[in-house]
């Protein structure tokens, strides 16, 4: 007798009513997924309840509503992302596949990424716009672990072009934008940020797995299609109030 047992999966991800724009093209996508045990969270920060409201009557996704009387975005999204995070841990899930709703994966992304057998392992997905885009991949860091400040780090097409070669590479920072991370891992590594600097809940993800010796993988073989046709006004909307904190602090 069989008594295989797939991983119970939370694919989990905060969502804004900014990003209405291509919610249909990733709700159809995830509820086309071929995994056969997975649920899904979203935590809602628009304004108001309205979107929120749309995507409960439209979906059997679990919605909650984090983060939205926050003020900033950065306040907002990292509330979020961390929700996703404790309704993972207080749900017993065995991994949590943190996919943002503006990133569109293959069908088979969770039995690839699952394949792959690290705690921590990312698809490839493209951030920046025109001539600037490029992967969402920095190389490994070879720094002293003990140092505690974050560690900006080249991306990979500046050190190595031919890294896409299809194989599972170790990497610094692969963004949280398709990201499988295992119970043991998200269990102790929050999302988080720091009101004095302008970096964003994966930028401290990874460089708190690099702290604590956690490797994180990239599974060069995914791609992923990023339809963040409004990144750059949220980027411009997360730094503003950083910046005006910096000047009068």
């Amino acid at each position: 007798m069989n008594d295989f047992k797939f991983p119970k999966i939370l694919i989990a991800a905060p969502q804004h009513e900014s990003k209405k724009y291509c919610w249909e093209a990733w709700k159809d996508r995830v509820n086309s997924l071929t995994y056969p045990n997975f649920d899904v969270y979203i935590a809602e920060n628009s304004e108001d309840d309205g979107f929120a409201n749309e995507i409960k009557e439209t979906t059997d996704f679990k919605v909650e509503r984090v983060g939205h009387n926050l003020e900033s975005v950065l306040d907002r999204t990292t509330k979020a992302h961390e929700a996703c995070r404790l309704y993972a841990i207080n749900n017993k899930y065995d991994y949590m596949l943190h996919l943002e709703t503006d990133v569109i994966p293959p069908y088979d992304v969770i039995e690839r990424l699952l394949c792959g057998n690290k705690k921590v392992i990312s698809a490839v997905y493209d951030i920046f716009h025109g001539k600037s885009r490029k992967a969402m991949i920095q190389v490994s860091e070879k720094l002293d672990r003990s140092v505690g400040a974050y560690r900006v780090v080249p991306f990979i097409e500046h050190e190595e072009p031919l890294f896409f070669d299809g194989t599972i590479k170790q990497v610094y920072h692969a963004g949280i934008g398709c990201i499988l991370i295992k119970k043991d891992i998200f269990d102790k590594i929050p999302f988080r940020y720091d009101r004095n600097n302008i970096f964003h809940a994966d930028t401290w993800f990874a460089n708190d797995c690099f702290q604590k010796d956690i490797p994180i993988f990239a599974d060069t073989s995914i791609t992923c299609k990023h339809l963040n046709q409004t990144w750059l006004d949220a980027a411009d909307e997360i730094l503003k109030p950083i910046l005006e904190n910096k000047k009068h602090g």
